[in-house]
């Protein structure tokens, strides 16, 4: 039996192809699409998923109260940590600290120079993430102060296919040289949060220059805990309530600990995180998520549509099958059965397309996705068959089993009261197109909003270098101003640390006495700079002076000066700044010589916070080159070349020159935004070429089904031109009311994600007429170029239709 109903269902498909072939396309499209973000959904929520007993770890966070009563969050805690968790909590399986550090550059002996981001680790590191090791024991990095373990990509870079494991580095700074021992490379998963090139043992962080008190150092220090499988990897309230004062034990009492498990880093990390930088984010994965069940459905909404629509075709046929005893049972069985078939074959060529576009897509979405046989790709295959084909099948399938074999043999009757489910099919796939349409345009509306938007500041043609020196660079920066194309140069921290980094909480709070001789303080954040800061971007000084470096004045100065921009003056809610004295715990005492026009470093999404501009040399390790728009290249070239000379003739030059341009660090702030734009534009197009599909096929069968009608209004005097506008007509009354539906529905999605950010482009009315005119004018040319070839038609052909 279930031979026939595929014979059947083959027979079905062969004799009316250009319908099954719409109907196919829509799904194959839907279910190619759903399927890459279904693979990438599954590939997020299974991050970290590549280590062993990933449930059983666990990362520290400190949870410190502000006096403001805010909660404030931190990964990095003390190294120390370690020892405690392992001795006086018997739970604790193991437990382990990376610090994170800079970009070291390293010589072989080949004399090839490689420069990589370190870390340094403790002998426990990997047996808690035990990372797949291809030379070597990694855990022979704690046998010695110099043994040093690489990643795959860096062994690779350093020393081609030759083995690395016994191969010496070089590494000089500092006034001195360094030899390091390769004991180990080791592949670092894709889907692992934690990468590095280069990985020290703990106790050579610092050695030769000073001690360092690892009951208080936190610097980029992140402290990981494994609990005993036994419990199920679980922390149960009583440990958690013990575990989360542990640093009382080094006199801080006010400080709490939370455990974050380890799956939830990349997913469901909301502090600011700077030492990981590959975080996911739950919202992408909701919006994602939508849009391909909305595709998939408009597939299944095409099938049903163009299945029913086709009803009054087959009257005859089911009239026959009911006058020779068939059941209706038997029907809905036969019915679903060309559902499932069709839904079978273009789920075969929606993996085929799937794994044609997977090198796109990884290269898009920066994965490493492959379509491989897995539970997942199971469940997909089973909902893509069952669920869909079932789903999209059954309304045709019980409606078309239930008709009356005399009305068959009449000539049968309309697809529903008036085509009334037809009709909502249809305004249910313009609707979904017209709203992702609309999130589209306000989508690509606030990113050219937030790309062209005055900053104050001026960042073009501003050229970061890394260079990870922090004093003598006077000489340096005059022998790149000797170049005319070389504007100004300024010394400054890293652009990440101005957009990603303490920029993105509140600050330090300073206080201050106010002219009542009460004590007044406010959260400002902190930028560091040299004194050309201003010049090179362009900060415009309304009060006071800009701020001066003075390199030997530093060391010795217990006041400096510092300037302020417009948001810290109306915080201070102070007349007259210039002068005044702040104190904050960390620095010390400053006085605030000068303010300058607000200027933004960061993400749109969030308001110009108070910031002062403090010159600190120990935290300028970046140049920031402001040159002429002309020559560039030429002046890009003159830089490297400098760069090369002085990297030779200083050790602590970082040796590898790379270069990026400030306003590209700045778009990356919207990295999220882009590619949300770039997937709502793909899930757009995709939407209006399933409707059209829709509406190409309901047009062509409409056509074929009025072809006496046709014929009838000609003989009668009508015009080709009047039946192909009777026909548009009818579907832009369609566009119309999805237009009314959709408008509302994506002017609130619009709204509520244009709320995530402080400074806003508007809705404007254009968006919408617009969209309007867009779905009018494709499906005008849809019912025009099926309807024209009919309506032009000689009406005795027409006539004789049958």
């Amino acid at each position: 039996m279930i031979k026939h109903y595929v014979k059947v269902a083959l027979r079905l498909i062969k004799r009316s192809f250009l319908f099954s072939s719409i109907n196919m396309l829509g799904f194959v499209f839907g279910m190619a699409a759903a399927f890459l973000i279904y693979l990438w959904v599954v590939d997020e929520l299974t991050y970290d998923d590549c280590f062993p007993e990933v449930n059983c770890i666990y990362r520290t966070i400190e949870v410190n109260r502000e006096p403001s009563g805010e909660i404030k969050e931190s990964p990095s805690t003390v190294r120390s940590l370690t020892k405690v968790f392992r001795e006086e909590f018997p739970q604790v399986e193991e437990a382990s600290a990376i610090k994170y550090g800079e970009l070291h550059t390293f010589e072989t002996e080949g004399h090839k120079k490689i420069s990589g981001h370190g870390v340094y680790v403790d002998s426990a590191f990997f047996r808690i993430f035990p990372f797949p090791v291809l030379e070597g024991n990694p855990e022979y990095i704690s046998n010695n102060p110099d043994n040093v373990v690489l990643s795959e990509l860096t062994a690779q870079k350093m020393f081609g296919k030759k083995p690395a494991v016994g191969q010496k580095l070089t590494y000089s700074g500092y006034g001195r040289e360094r030899i390091y021992n390769v004991v180990a490379v080791v592949k670092i998963p894709s889907k692992s949060h934690i990468r590095f090139d280069i990985v020290y043992p703990m106790e050579a962080y610092g050695m030769g220059m000073m001690g360092y008190d690892w009951d208080h150092f936190r610097e980029s220090i992140h402290v990981y805990v494994k609990m005993k499988a036994g419990d199920e990897g679980k922390m149960y309230q009583q440990e958690l309530k013990s575990m989360s004062r542990a640093l009382s034990k080094f006199g801080e009492k006010r400080t709490l600990l939370r455990f974050q498990s380890v799956k939830d880093i990349h997913l469901n990390t909301t502090f600011p995180d700077p030492c990981v930088k590959n975080h996911g984010n739950m919202a992408t994965i909701y919006l994602f998520t939508a849009l391909a069940i909305l595709v998939i459905f408009m597939g299944a909404f095409n099938f049903t549509t163009l299945s029913t629509a086709r009803a009054s075709m087959r009257y005859k046929e089911i009239g026959v099958r009911k006058i020779t005893g068939a059941k209706r049972k038997t029907l809905i069985s036969q019915f679903l059965s060309e559902s499932l078939v069709q839904a079978f074959i273009s789920l075969i060529l929606a993996l085929a397309l799937t794994e044609l576009m997977l090198p796109l897509f990884n290269k898009f979405m920066d994965t490493e996705i492959s379509l491989r046989l897995s539970w997942a790709v199971f469940f997909y295959i089973l909902f893509g068959i069952v669920g869909i084909g079932c789903l999209a099948g059954s309304y045709p399938a019980f409606y078309l089993s239930s008709i009356n074999p005399l009305l068959a043999f009449k000539g049968g009757q309309k697809t529903g009261k008036k085509g009334g489910l037809i009709k909502g099919l249809v305004c249910i796939q313009f609707i979904i197109a017209l709203t992702l349409m609309l999130l589209t345009a306000i989508v690509f509306k606030q990113l050219h909003y937030m790309q062209n938007k005055d900053l104050g500041l001026d960042k073009e043609n501003v050229v970061s270098v890394y260079t990870s020196l922090w004093y003598n660079v006077a000489g340096f920066k005059q022998e790149l101003l000797r170049n005319p194309n070389v504007k100004s140069i300024s010394m400054g921290a890293p652009i990440e640390n101005l957009g990603e980094g303490e920029a993105h909480g509140d600050g330090n709070l300073f206080r201050w006495t106010n002219i009542d001789g009460q004590e007044d303080s406010l959260k400002m954040v902190m930028v560091f700079a040299d004194g050309d800061f201003s010049k090179t971007f362009g900060l415009e000084l309304i009060k006071g002076k800009l701020l001066e470096s003075d390199f030997e004045k530093y060391w010795g100065d217990r006041n400096p000066g510092i300037v302020i921009n417009e948001a810290a003056w109306k915080g201070m809610k102070v007349a007259d700044p210039i002068g005044m004295e702040l104190q904050m715990s960390t620095w010390g005492k400053m006085h605030i010589v000068g303010v300058v026009k607000d200027f933004n470093f960061q993400s749109l999404r969030e308001k110009i916070k108070p910031a002062i501009l403090y010159y600190s040399p120990e935290a300028l390790s970046y140049m920031h080159i402001k040159i002429a728009p002309k020559h560039r290249q030429e002046t890009l070239k003159f830089i490297q070349r400098k760069y090369e000379e002085m990297a030779v003739q200083d050790d602590l030059f970082v040796k590898d020159f790379s270069y990026q341009f400030f306003s590209d660090a700045l778009n990356k702030n919207y990295a999220k935004e882009h590619q949300q734009s770039r997937m709502l534009l793909f899930f757009t197009v995709l939407a209006i070429l399933i409707a059209m599909l829709g509406v190409f096929g309901l047009v062509a069968l409409s056509t074929e089904q009025r072809t006496k009608e046709i014929g009838v209004r000609k003989v009668n005097g009508a015009h080709s031109d009047r039946i192909v506008k009777m026909f548009c007509m009818e579907y832009l009354k369609w566009v119309g009311i999805a237009f009314v539906v959709a408008s509302p529905i994506g002017y609130y999605l619009m709204y509520r994600w244009l709320s995530e950010f402080a400074y806003q482009t508007a809705i404007s009315w254009w968006l919408f007429i617009l969209a309007g005119a867009v779905i009018a004018g494709i499906t005008l040319l849809t019912v025009i170029g099926q309807t024209w070839r009919k309506a032009s038609q000689n009406p005795v052909v027409s006539l004789r239709y049958e």
